[in-house]
């Protein structure tokens, strides 16, 4: 970056914190500079929020989250190169990079790249990280002073303790690296480490700090304490409207363990069960949410802290007959994205069509630290101000070799590559995704436009994949290749996965 634009940035970040928007102090005092605490879920779906729509969970201390700021509508992950879609997802925010383009692989667990704990750190900020990391060690002790009941990994199986008995790392001031099998459920563990965070922030020093406190829940195993179980019994689960019992659709791996924790074909009674759990799980959650919230809003900290709640993408819990995340529909690849803090706009409401790598430019533009050159997700701020109303009016999405997407406002292309075919929804009239309008009058303009989109989009977040040879052309990113493994039909019964 040449020092003409690295003084345009800085003036930028000046008139921001002078202007009748401002929402970060400029060179202020150690001790002002503002906080920020990132809470990010695991596998929650954007329909599982009661204030943003959903009368059938309840969720009050995510709710206050959103009266008290700006919540978006359409964020999106844009996608995985691997079954475990949660891994790429956080790679993504942590470096601020395009799915392809973060440094990390199958084939490897380590990057190059800045990581955004590491640029607060190296500004001045004490890092704090509780709960799931997924992201690789080498990273995790590039980005964190501190660490507090880590789960290191990507999930809790039954076999390991499940949600029960974690296995929890500890690490920094004064702990080298200590890990060890907690008697507590992984959701309560992380904010107790984060309510503890808070209440001796102050014995240790006067900077600013950045929490990252990342739940596994909703995430299977699903076990919340019976007594939230108990609130979301099957029989009172509404299935949704695009509930069906079998995809129309291979997606690529409907063999894969998400999909396995329920037969196919999928039943209505399974099925409410697998929501009511899940529901479960999440007002659980949200209470252990209030309860950092409440910590937080009685110390020092309440009024020089920015809040950002989100999840890593959502998941299908029945919709168009998947259980997983592993597809393009919204259910999976939009996620709950709330900002909360000084100068944004409470009680709001925005569209954002934003990447969740965005969260590294925007947070650090609330504490005024300049943004590493190798960020390509831009901070958001633009619409929080007002400047803009949406980021893009084109979103990317993918999984595997197996799927491709480009939506607009409107309109949305799911392309399979393997099975050479297109379906397109209407989004404006069928937000459910339910009916394919491909072979409607008119609807092969459409295709092509966005066909087009896409491969400008691809090029874009660095996807090698080419419609030619599509299995080869994506590796390293493929793994191991599977012939003929995708089909238009599933035509196959499963046996159910067992740790669930």
């Amino acid at each position: 970056m040449s020092n003409a634009v690295k003084s345009i940035k800085k003036l930028f970040f000046l008139l921001c914190a002078t202007s009748s928007l401002a929402v970060l102090p400029s060179n202020a005092a150690q001790s002002e500079r503002p906080n920020i605490l990132l809470i990010i879920t695991d596998d929650q779906s954007i329909d599982t929020i009661n204030a943003l729509g959903n009368d059938a969970i309840n969720t009050p201390n995510i709710d206050r989250l959103a009266h008290s700021g700006m919540a978006f509508t359409h964020v999106f992950n844009q996608g995985s190169w691997s079954g475990a879609v949660c891994a790429p997802s956080r790679q993504m925010i942590n470096t601020g990079r395009n799915l392809h383009m973060t440094g990390f692989s199958p084939k490897s667990n380590q990057t190059k790249q800045p990581l955004m704990g590491e640029t607060f750190r190296k500004a001045g900020y004490e890092t704090f990280i509780t709960g799931k990391w997924h992201v690789g060690n080498n990273a995790l002790k590039r980005s964190f002073n501190i660490g507090r009941a880590v789960h290191e990994g990507g999930m809790a199986p039954i076999s390991k303790g499940g949600q029960w008995k974690p296995w929890l790392t500890d690490f920094g001031e004064n702990i080298k690296w200590a890990k060890k099998q907690k008697n507590q459920h992984t959701s309560e563990a992380f904010a107790d480490a984060a309510i503890s965070y808070i209440e001796t922030k102050a014995e240790r020093n006067d900077n600013p700090f950045m929490m990252y406190v990342a739940f596994t829940a909703p995430h299977d195993p699903r076990q919340s304490p019976q007594s939230y179980v108990d609130k979301y019994p099957a029989e009172s689960m509404h299935l949704p409207p695009n509930f069906v019992p079998m995809p129309e659709i291979d997606a690529g791996d409907y063999n894969i363990r998400d999909e396995a924790l329920m037969t196919f074909p999928r039943t209505e009674k399974q099925t409410k069960e697998f929501i009511g759990e899940y529901y479960a799980m999440i007002e659980h959650l949200d209470v252990q949410i209030g309860r950092i919230l409440d910590t937080l809003e009685s110390s020092k900290y309440a009024d020089n802290t920015y809040i950002i709640f989100t999840s890593d993408h959502g998941l299908a819990v029945g919709k168009h007959g998947l259980a997983g995340k592993q597809s393009v529909y919204d259910h999976s690849i939009r996620a709950p994205f709330i900002m909360v803090g000084k100068g944004i706009p409470a009680n709001t409401r925005a569209k954002g069509m934003f990447y969740l790598n965005s969260i590294f430019a925007t947070t650090a533009e609330l504490a005024g630290i300049e943004t590493p050159d190798s960020v390509q997700g831009p901070s958001v701020m633009p619409i929080v101000r007002g400047e803009k109303t949406v980021m893009n009016d084109y979103i990317y999405g993918s999984y595997r070799h197996f799927q491709r997407m480009a939506r607009s406002h409107r309109y949305k292309l799911v392309y399979y590559p393997l099975l050479k075919r297109n379906v397109l929804f209407d989004l404006q009239n069928d937000p459910w995704e339910m009916h394919d309008i491909s072979k409607q009058e008119g609807s092969d303009i459409i295709i092509k436009k966005l066909t087009a989109k896409l491969e400008e989009l691809k090029v874009e977040v660095g996807d090698p994949l080419t419609n030619d040879d599509p299995a080869n052309s994506y590796q390293p990113f493929t793994g191991k290749i599977r012939p003929g493994f995708q089909k238009d039909h599933i035509g196959v019964k499963q046996t159910v996965f067992t740790e669930h």
